[in-house]
């Protein structure tokens, strides 16, 4: 995974945390670590620690939350998806989408409709992945 597509994989793990209306303690805490363990595999040597990772959260919510409305989730779920097709490990990223979907003891259906819809995407089978 190159550093030029993070922005991107923290939006899309956003979404997942903001996707179902509910933000659980448990899903930024998933999410913070999601973040840490992705950034490893781009570059250990990225300058991003947890309370970086929750103050991204807290500065783009707002914005991921009005694109994933109703109107407007196709295209920005198919954005998101797009700009990360050049990824090389892109199961790693499921990986985390699932654990951020997971973390509150539930996968609720909109939170599977994004994992589908990005397995789809990237030609994944989801239950080989979960």
């Amino acid at each position: 995974m190159n550093a030029r597509y993070w922005n991107d994989v923290l939006r899309l793990l956003c979404m997942m945390i903001l996707i179902d209306g509910k933000v659980y303690e448990e899903e930024l805490e998933a999410f913070k670590d999601a973040a840490l363990s992705l950034r490893d595999m781009v570059d250990p040597k990225l300058m991003l620690t947890g309370h970086m990772a929750e103050d991204w959260f807290e500065l783009n919510r707002d914005d991921i939350a009005i694109s994933i409305q109703s109107v407007f989730y196709d295209g920005s779920v198919a954005k998101a998806l797009k700009n990360l097709d050049e990824i090389e490990n892109k199961k790693s990223l499921i990986f985390a989408l699932l654990k951020v979907a997971m973390s509150d003891g539930r996968k609720h259906p909109a939170e599977e409709k994004l994992l589908n819809s990005a397995c789809e995407t990237w030609g994944l089978d989801l239950k080989l992945v979960s």
